[in-house]
């Protein structure tokens, strides 16, 4: 109301009152430290992504069909990779501030990787696999990555809280780097040299003046230990734990902007353009990146339009099979235009931030806000999720008798 009363684009007016670069890092009254970014950015890029000009102008201009044009915009900040002490602060009876990761170079010249956290569905296996081969050189298909048996990895606190890949990836950072120092030995007495002087490129180690291939020091370190260094002990393994640099996590943000055309004869609101501008600090893999997001926004829109658990007036409930739960398919998921920002945290391995509910946080806001404002004009607001046609449509009817009650 206050942005009507001044005149002012909402998205203009929230772009004002973020919190600056500059003045990063941010202590909030919640006492979050949010560690850098630029939020403001992130608003003027969304509004960049689906033309906000043209789609005040076809606004304007109105529909052939009749129906109402909205624009709404959702911004969100993210704590992930909560450190030691945020869980503290928060009482929890556990404290998962940190994770493990086990690296073991194999007789053929394959990595093992060993890890604590589970992956269900974020691409870990691949990003992970990245992460060695940033440290070791060795080929991503040569990794293979082991994960959800507690029998077999070392001890780790799971998937939640958009950790994994920060926390999960730090370790296996970790576990590399000090597996490449035991490879180092080996290969420096193979190829005489000392290991200072011994490189890692294409998954093979250097020497001044030879190569030899990791599956010969595989070979060597398992299978033959007369060709190790004196006091060398047989064997290529390092486990490690990780844990940020930054006790309160580090800040992922993101803005979300929904066009919608909403049918004020029915109440059915149509997605008709929609961006996302996110900023995870470093990406490992940029196409899971936006994998997540397209998942989560399918999800989001779930939320706003779609998904709701309904009782009756006994306590029973009316939605117990997919035939009565209804969720967004592919035809109602619309193009996402995906922009990606990159300011990278000082307190993590490469810069990572988490992203695991990148996707979906805003929709529901930024779809509420967009179905607002096509229904400005009739002075009409739907306050609640899932935002369906009926409860739009009551909206509607429930501005028109207002305006009659007011104009009798």
């Amino acid at each position: 109301e206050v942005i009507r009363a001044v005149g002012r684009e909402p998205h203009e007016v929230r772009m004002e009152n973020m919190v600056r670069p500059g003045d990063m890092p941010y202590r909030s009254t919640t006492n979050l430290l949010y560690d850098n970014g630029d939020y403001a950015e992130s608003v003027r890029l969304a509004a960049e992504l689906v033309d906000f000009p043209g789609v005040r102008a076809r606004q304007q201009q109105g529909e052939p069909d009749g129906r109402l044009i909205g624009v709404g915009f959702a911004s969100y900040t993210e704590q992930t990779a909560h450190g030691c002490g945020e869980w503290v602060t928060r009482g929890t009876p556990v404290i998962p501030g940190f994770e493990s990761a086990t690296a073991r170079l194999m007789t053929d010249g394959t990595l093992m990787l060993l890890v604590g956290i589970q992956s269900h569905g974020q691409g870990l296996e691949t990003t992970l696999s990245q992460v060695a081969h940033e440290e070791l050189t060795i080929d991503p298909e040569l990794i293979t990555v082991r994960h959800g048996d507690s029998s077999l990895s070392p001890f780790g606190m799971g998937t939640f809280a958009s950790r994994s890949m920060v926390m999960g990836g730090g370790a296996v950072a970790k576990a590399c780097r000090l597996l490449r120092e035991k490879i180092a030995t080996v290969a420096g007495h193979m190829l005489q040299c000392p290991p200072s002087e011994v490189t890692f490129k294409d998954g093979a180690a250097h020497g001044p003046q030879s190569t030899v291939s990791f599956a010969e020091i595989g070979r060597t370190a398992y299978l033959r230990q007369d060709g190790l260094p004196v006091h060398t002990e047989p064997t290529l393994e390092a486990t490690t734990t990780y844990q940020p640099g930054i006790d309160t996590g580090v800040f992922c943000y993101s803005t979300q902007v929904a066009v919608v055309a909403v049918d004020p004869r029915t109440g059915f609101v149509e997605i008709l353009d929609y961006g996302v501008v996110e900023d995870c600090g470093t990406m490992v893999n940029p196409k899971i990146v936006d994998g997540q997001i397209h998942g989560g926004v399918a999800q989001g829109i779930g939320t706003a339009l779609y998904e709701e658990i309904v009782y009756d007036e006994f306590g029973q409930p009316l939605a117990t099979t997919f035939a009565d739960y209804l969720m967004p398919g592919a035809p109602e998921i619309p193009r996402i235009k995906i922009g990606h920002m990159c300011t990278p945290t000082e307190h993590t391995e490469y810069g990572m931030k988490g992203m695991g509910e990148g996707g979906a946080i805003s929709p529901p806001a930024a779809i509420a806000n967009a179905i607002r404002d096509a229904l400005a004009p009739l002075g009409a607001e739907v306050n609640e999720t899932p935002m369906t046609p009926e409860r739009v449509y009551e909206a509607i009817q429930a501005a028109k008798q207002r305006a009659a009650g007011g104009a009798a």
